[in-house]
């Protein structure tokens, strides 16, 4: 098996994702020598047909990832290896696998979706309280059926901070996840742990959600591809309804991932859009991009993320498409705060669970994070109700705005965060509530209307700044215009390819000699 498989990582570089030539040459269905003949050098895709040609199993591909968990999660704490008996994984590879696009492919699921399999806690000493004691037990989600049974192979469970509740990985339950790119930053939340195993080639992709930038903010700061749905785009979303804010997906280091990804867990029976399936390629069609820099509050974004966004808009008029400056076209002050008031009222019911799960008297403090017990604090204080009634509003006089938007434009092109990758410890969800929440509201200015409208809006990793941080740009389109985002995706990668960009902290090779 080992000599066969080097013959063919030889000589079949056209499953590889690395160079531009090779991206090219997949095109039109060539072969090539790639520079670099190691499985970290495949994408999910490329794995997957290595398994349906026989040349590597997935075993062999489950226990590679164990090694390179092994190898460098130990510096990122990306992956919670507590929650995750690797034999479980081990087992699955030699059962009978489904047949999907990224079969045989081992991936990872974010500490915040139900999976029996697995102790997922949330990232918060609540949950994890609760299930020691059998009291919540979720089952499995849909999407994570779905995933399964097209053959994927769940492997591990990524880092998120208490609940997703915020845009860095910090837990106290489990520590911080650290980029990496520089150990010293943030690698973004909520789907930081994702976004760093991606990063570092522990995996190729894994999952994620977004309920407010919560898989394109990490894919910003670790310089890997991340896309959130149009609202209910996927199997088991929250739902289609005016504030169902929050969609499942995955980060990927290449675009035909998400692209297969998305096909395996799309829900085909969503009434208001025609079905993506699998998007395999770009498209000849020229696009009208309307390119934003204002943000919520106004403020100017950091140079870098300036120097990015304005480098990605000219990439797109090479490319032939259509880009001109509009303003944002609602009241950004007011959106942010009914949107963070309306993230709040989420919590309420958090508080009460304290005293049904752990018992009358249990001190909140001591099994959640200051952040949580502020936004519960915030919820009580506007009203819950108002904060309802009031999100009812101001989406709906968005949503409005930004259909009159594409009435006018194919797609939508902003910054993703005002900055660059912050350190670890500015947004610290044990600090003092009210100088994170103005720091969160300051940073994360461009995400939280794709939410609130239902758009789909991706992370591209174009940039990275002069301290080789990465600055992902972000491209939003109207409600179920999700193909035409992964069309221009794919344009975008090839133009300016970013795989062979790798970390200072990067599995490395396997010895396959």
């Amino acid at each position: 098996m080992q000599t066969t498989r080097r013959a063919f990582l030889k000589h079949s570089g056209a499953l590889a994702v690395g160079t531009s030539a090779g991206l090219s040459l997949l095109r039109c269905g060539s072969s090539f020598e790639p520079a670099v003949t190691d499985l970290t050098s495949f994408d999910g895709v490329g794995l997957a047909g290595l398994v349906r040609k026989r040349q590597v199993t997935p075993l062999e591909l489950v226990e590679d990832v164990i090694r390179r968990v092994e190898e460098v999660n130990g510096p990122i704490n990306a992956v919670l290896t507590t929650l995750f008996d690797a034999d479980k994984a081990r087992i699955r590879s030699q059962g009978e696998l489904g047949d999907g696009p990224l079969a045989g492919v081992p991936v990872m699921l974010k500490n915040l979706i139900a999976y029996e399999e697995a102790a997922i806690d949330s990232g918060s000493r609540l949950m994890a309280l609760a299930r020691e004691r059998g009291i919540s037990r979720p089952g499995t989600s849909p999407l994570v059926t779905a995933m399964e049974n097209s053959g994927m192979i769940v492997t591990g469970i990524t880092n998120t901070p208490e609940m997703g509740l915020i845009d860095t990985t910090e837990p106290r339950l489990h520590g911080p996840t650290r980029n990496p790119w520089n150990t010293d930053y943030t690698a973004g939340g909520s789907s930081g742990g994702t976004a760093a195993a991606v990063a570092a080639g522990i995996v190729p992709l894994a999952h994620g959600n977004d309920g407010g930038g919560s898989i394109r903010l990490p894919a910003s700061q670790c310089g890997v591809f991340g896309l959130k749905p149009t609202r209910a785009r996927e199997l088991g979303s929250q739902g289609s309804g005016l504030l169902d804010i929050s969609n499942n997906l995955c980060l990927s280091r290449s675009v035909r991932d998400t692209a297969a990804f998305l096909s395996v867990v799309e829900n085909l029976n969503l009434a208001d859009f025609p079905p993506v399936r699998y998007v395999r390629g770009p498209s000849t069609k020229r696009l009208r991009i309307a390119l934003m820099m204002e943000g919520f509050q106004g403020v100017a974004v950091h140079p870098e993320v300036e120097k990015g966004v304005l480098s990605a808009a000219d990439l797109c008029r090479e490319l032939g498409h259509e880009v001109v400056e509009v303003r944002l076209p609602i009241d950004g002050a007011e959106f942010i705060d009914t949107f963070i008031g309306f993230w709040a009222s989420g919590t309420v019911a958090t508080e009460a669970l304290v005293a049904e799960w752990l018992g009358e008297g249990t001190d909140p403090s001591e099994v959640l994070e200051p952040w949580t017990l502020g936004l519960i604090q915030m919820a009580k204080d506007r009203g819950p109700e108002a904060c309802v009634e009031r999100a009812i509003e101001v989406f709906t006089r968005a949503n409005q705005a930004m259909s009159d938007l594409f009435q006018r434009h194919d797609v939508l092109l902003s910054p993703v965060l005002r900055e660059p990758p912050y350190l670890i410890g500015h947004h610290w969800p044990m600090g003092d509530f009210e100088t994170i929440l103005e720091r969160v509201i300051d940073s994360v200015a461009y995400t939280p209307l794709q939410n609130a409208v239902g758009m789909p809006g991706m992370s591209v990793p174009l940039h990275w700044t002069a301290d080789n941080l990465p600055v992902g740009v972000q491209f939003s389109a109207w409600r179920g215009g999700d193909r035409t985002l992964l069309e221009l995706a794919y344009e975008l990668e090839e133009a300016r390819p970013w795989a062979d960009r790798r970390p200072p902290i990067y599995a490395s090779p396997a010895n396959i000699s």
